[in-house]
């Protein structure tokens, strides 16, 4: 029992005064009856103790007072003195030890207490918070400021130690736990647990600078790998123009039969689209080269409906294999953009490809993509959709970073060069979930006064 514990219960601080009271006089009877062959006068300190520690210093003082005063009542007729100063003597001797007595278990107590003012004033400034609980029971024995104000306090602590996320706070905590005795002696549980979400976002952030590092010295060198290769297709796509222009020489020189017309129409119209993807190949290549060195200069008026026109065209063949069906829906009255016709286009195009990709495998009614333009806040998009099954959350925040992919076979760069390109004509790119299911990639570029 602690000190000061009887003081705010008048009724029980009460009984136990009594309970003193009667101790010394059963104290002082005892004695008597034992001629005071047996010095009993010790255990006057008893009842003096158990006042000054659990009532105070002055129910103390008072019980000690009332024991020597017993002992002089009692011990004064049996035991006469030669003189009745020695008698006197004695009792203020007795007296004096039980006042010393009482001053010493109140500096005691006192000091006691100052200890643990100083204990529980440590634990409330703690920025951990702090609990303890029955080992057996789980009941709480104990908890510190930071532990109550804490509003997730009691489900963390409802964990076994480690790293734990709270869900309602949003934050990291590091629990810690370890067995002790209470001060009942009843066996119990410490835990300790820490805010650490500000050190865990330091380390993420760390690791995300150093893998943005790793990741831009990855692309770095990737744009010196598509530079050489560029320039090493140059020469081959030229070869394939020149060779095609020759043989479109050779159908133009040539006098087929009346029987054999209409197919040298058809091998020169083959011969004529191959030409053309083959110089457009080599434009875009020389393009890229030029993103990724410097900033794109060929810049002019655009219409994207055009754009989108183009691309579907360009597309429908890819469509038409996989069964899918293309739909365009062009906006009305567009606003030109300034910009690089042959990248938006092929950037547009790489997002029609995809989406015929996302929707090929799946049930014919979802197998269809959409390309629409619109304005915009002043700007002009051109928009993909498809009825796909949409991008998972956890990358979809990650969507446009190099070497992030969701197919199998995929790089993951696909995406990632689409954006540094609308990027570097002055637009942007973003992905939004279509409804329920599917995707949705818009491109957008800053219209130019009419």
């Amino acid at each position: 029992m602690l000190y000061g514990e009887l003081r705010d219960r008048p009724a029980a601080a009460a009984g136990m005064i009594a309970a003193c009271f009667a101790l010394v006089a059963a104290i002082a009877f005892a004695d008597y009856l034992t001629g005071y062959e047996i010095r009993l006068a010790i255990l006057y300190l008893v009842p003096i103790a158990l006042a000054t520690w659990l009532v105070g210093a002055a129910i103390g003082a008072l019980i000690a007072i009332a024991g020597a005063g017993a002992w002089l009542l009692t011990f004064l007729p049996s035991h006469p003195y030669t003189h009745d100063f020695y008698f006197y003597w004695e009792g203020g001797i007795y007296a004096a030890c039980f006042l010393i007595f009482v001053a010493l278990l109140t500096r005691l107590r006192a000091a006691l207490k100052r200890s643990d003012e100083r204990f529980v004033t440590v634990l409330e400034g703690l920025d951990a918070a702090v609990c303890v609980e029955d080992a057996r029971s789980g009941a709480p024995l104990y908890a510190n400021r930071r532990f109550r104000e804490e509003p997730g306090g009691a489900r963390i602590a409802a964990h076994e130690a480690g790293e734990v996320y709270d869900g309602a706070s949003q934050r990291w905590f590091l629990l810690q736990s370890r067995p002790l005795r209470w001060t009942d002696g009843r066996g119990a549980l410490l835990r300790m647990f820490s805010d650490i979400t500000e050190e865990r976002a330091a380390h993420e952030l760390v690791d995300k600078h150093r893998e943005t590092a790793h990741r831009t010295s990855r692309l770095v060198a990737l744009g010196e790998f598509a530079s050489a290769i560029a320039h090493e297709l140059n020469q081959p796509l030229a070869a394939i123009a020149t060779y095609n222009n020759a043989s479109l020489r050779l159908l133009q020189e040539s006098r087929p039969d009346a029987s054999e017309v209409g197919r040298f129409s058809e091998i020169r119209q083959a011969m004529e689209k191959c030409r053309d993807q083959a110089k457009r190949a080599g434009a875009i290549i020389q393009r890229l080269r030029e993103v990724l060195r410097y900033p794109a200069r060929v810049r002019e008026r655009l219409d994207l409906n055009d754009v989108a026109r183009s691309v579907l065209q360009l597309a429908e063949p890819q469509a038409h294999e996989a069964g899918v069906a293309l739909l365009l829906e062009p906006g009305a009255r567009l606003p030109k953009v300034r910009s690089d016709r042959l990248l938006v286009e092929q950037v547009a195009l790489n997002l029609v490809r995809n989406a015929i990709e996302a929707v090929q495998e799946l049930a014919p009614e979802r197998r269809r993509a959409t390309i629409a333009t619109a304005v915009l806040g002043g700007q002009v998009t051109l928009t993909v959709s498809d009825l796909g099954d949409g991008v998972a959350p956890e990358v979809r925040e990650r969507l446009f970073e190099a070497f992030v992919t969701t197919k199998a076979s995929g790089l993951g760069l696909g995406l990632s060069v689409c954006r540094s390109v609308i990027e570097s004509l002055g637009g942007a790119i973003h992905y939004q979930p279509e409804g329920a299911r599917g995707a949705r990639f818009s491109l957008a570029l800053p219209a130019v006064d009419q």
